[in-house]
């Protein structure tokens, strides 16, 4: 429970902060799948959306956010990197070109964000012989400018 209020307010904190912009900005390797993200500021709130492309149509992808940058070797079907810690995930299934996005509006609150965040998605999926295969995106650092 405190992750998630942690989280709460951390993601609160993200739209407070519309005096000042934030980035997002791409780092670390990708084993397939591709992460990219915006924020953008709208009246008195921001919208995010984070979307991961080049993965498996229709199969599972675990929305990742965490509070530190990690470089954590992953072995599920070769050798992928879990390049946040996991303070909040989520379980979605990407479309039939094997996209997704997870978007919200962050409603204004307090001035002002010192914090950053991390954003990655894990692609899970079984083969043939139904093995766990996990291939990794990109992480998303997100900052106040």
């Amino acid at each position: 429970m405190r992750l998630l209020t942690t989280l709460a307010a951390l993601l609160l904190s993200v739209a407070a902060s519309k005096a000042q912009t934030l980035t997002v900005t791409p780092y670390g390797p990708t084993c397939g799948p591709l992460a990219s993200g915006e924020i953008l500021p709208q009246g008195n709130h921001n919208r995010f959306a984070f979307t991961v492309s080049n993965a498996q149509p229709g199969e599972a992808v675990m929305n990742i956010i965490g509070v530190n940058q990690i470089n954590l070797p992953l072995n599920f079907g070769g050798t992928c990197y879990l390049l946040t810690d996991i303070a909040f995930n989520q379980i979605h299934q990407t479309d039939a070109t094997g996209s997704y996005t997870w978007s919200h509006s962050l409603p204004g609150g307090a001035a002002g964000w010192s914090g950053e965040a991390f954003v990655q998605f894990a692609e899970i999926t079984f083969d043939q012989f139904n093995n766990l295969i996990v291939r990794t995106s990109n992480g998303l650092h997100i900052a106040p400018n």
